[in-house]
């Protein structure tokens, strides 16, 4: 699927995927995301679904916390969210002092010690990345980080959680006969766009698909 592997050997792109410090899906997005000019957007989604989410719901504060994380939604795309949020969290670390920025992200509901590991890991695969000799670039005609091929930067590593919706219902069929729905509070579940990608589908009561965007 990741056309890492050609028989039983690495591929030259399986080579470089190896190096990656990361999911091999991901680490895909991340190679496919020098072709399209979107290695930073790229690095920042990445390094976020490796690590535990750093926004918080509190029982006791679930409408306040929502509202705050609300700011940064991206219509359609939860991947994007992610990218606006830290965007939100860079100016505000440049600007804040540590312990200021600290209280910035109880009052917003976001995990301190995850907002520091989503930096380092960010950071990490970046000088990986730049070993590889994967730079940010632009494709002639399109501007860096256009959030289509952001999208299709990270399609590289989600083939297999494509859904395309069985209408008029709200479920998805997907590879290998997978049903799912969008879980709640993603950024697509209100539009139920006909085709979604998912970073990853987790079965409980019923398959969801969680961290979606739409595709076309």
């Amino acid at each position: 699927e990741l056309g890492a592997i050609d028989g039983q050997r690495l591929t030259r792109l399986g080579q470089r995927l190896a190096r990656l410090p990361t999911d091999p899906r991901l680490g895909r997005m991340v190679l496919e995301a020098e072709r399209h000019g979107c290695v930073r957007e790229v690095l920042i989604i990445t390094a976020a679904l490796s690590i535990q989410d750093p926004r918080e719901r509190p029982a006791e504060h679930r409408q306040a916390a929502d509202e705050a994380h609300a700011r940064f939604t991206v219509p359609g795309s939860d991947f994007l969210t992610l990218v606006k949020l830290w965007d939100h969290l860079r100016e505000q670390q440049k600007a804040l002092t540590g312990n200021q920025f600290r209280k910035l992200c109880r009052s917003e509901y976001l995990n301190y010690l995850r907002v520091r590991e989503w930096h380092d890991l960010f950071s990490q695969l970046r000088q990986v990345a730049g070993g590889l000799g994967i730079r940010s670039g632009t494709q002639e005609g399109v501007p860096a980080g256009h959030p289509h091929r952001v999208h299709q930067a990270l399609l590289a590593g989600l083939l297999s959680h494509l859904g395309m919706r069985d209408r008029p219902t709200r479920q998805y069929r997907g590879a290998h006969g997978s049903r799912s729905m969008i879980a709640r509070g993603s950024a697509a579940g209100k539009a139920l766009p006909r085709w979604v990608m998912a970073a990853e589908l987790v079965e409980t009561n019923r398959l969801w698909a969680r961290m979606v965007a739409a595709v076309q």
